[in-house]
């Protein structure tokens, strides 16, 4: 298959452009980072009329809801308007199948609110929904919990997990906003990216009109508190950390039922948290 990834320079779309190469697909990458962004509707169709997919797997945004909350309107250009865009090209060239990847912080979070993150990422989710409805534009639309794993450097306002680790190896301070109680049933990337893998090889299966929440489930559950605490354990160190007020719209727990997605063909997580941990905080040991 001839598969656009958008978002192909990110944590996860440079692992699954070389797992779907590696199983014989071409790929066409695509990422603002090399100045090709979803939100420039002109360089997307550019790149569809050139390369005419066979399906479009949309990773391409902006993450973070820290920035998400100082700089709403860059993740709306990012989010909201890219994902549009995707759908509007992927229905004038006849209809290409998309794949997208959403958040879990689409939901409301502790203080009834959502994040400008959650809610440039659940414009996306409407547009395709009524694309689907309107047009009969294929999508299957992803809830991801925290993908975390080798391959992420992490930093203060996105990827936690990743950064937790980079900032014990290299002495840096962690600040926690609210009393890291606050827990995620976080999702090892090689688990996620089987996954997608699995949905562009099978799409018809997946096909479906709700979004499909996916995370590591109960067993994966893990909060801020207990990552610092098996990494002191670990290490034999205490490090330091600061607690700044709690983010607008950040969720208390997250633990997945990955019920619906499992009755597809049968995924389900397979990496235990605290080996992803290790497996994570070994390969953030030999970068620095």
């Amino acid at each position: 298959m001839n598969i656009l990834v958008t978002g192909a320079a990110g944590f996860i779309g440079h692992r699954l452009t070389h797992q779907l190469d590696a199983r014989g697909h071409t790929v066409t990458p695509m990422d603002k980072r090399h100045g090709n962004p979803t939100s420039d509707y002109n360089k997307l169709t550019a790149t569809i009329t050139a390369t005419s997919p066979d399906m479009i797997v949309h990773l391409g945004a902006s993450c973070s809801t820290q920035n998400s909350l100082t700089d709403p309107a860059t993740d709306f250009h990012d989010n909201a308007l890219g994902t549009f865009n995707v759908a509007e090209a992927a229905r004038r060239a006849g209809g290409i199948p998309v794949v997208y990847t959403s958040t879990v912080k689409v939901y409301p979070g502790a203080d009834g609110l959502v994040a400008p993150l959650g809610l440039s990422k659940a414009i996306g989710e409407e547009y395709l929904t009524l694309y689907r409805s309107l047009y009969d534009l294929p999508a299957v639309i992803l809830r991801p919990s925290t993908v975390y794993g080798p391959g992420q450097t992490g930093s203060p306002e996105a990827g936690w997990v990743s950064w937790f680790l980079r900032a014990f190896l290299t002495g840096q301070p962690i600040t926690i906003h609210g009393d890291g109680t606050q827990s995620r049933d976080i999702l090892h990337i090689s688990d996620f990216t089987a996954l997608l893998v699995d949905i562009v090889e099978d799409f018809t299966d997946y096909s479906r009109a709700e979004p499909y929440d996916v995370g590591g489930g109960p067993a994966n559950e893990v909060s801020l508190l207990d990552l610092l605490k098996a990494l002191e354990d670990a290490t034999g160190t205490e490090h330091p950390v600061t607690h700044d007020a709690r983010l607008p719209g950040d969720l208390q727990r997250v633990v997945t039922d990955n019920t619906d997605i499992t009755a597809v063909r049968g995924w389900a997580p397979a990496m235990d948290w605290a080996a992803g941990v290790r497996e994570t905080l070994d390969w953030l040991g030999r970068q620095w």
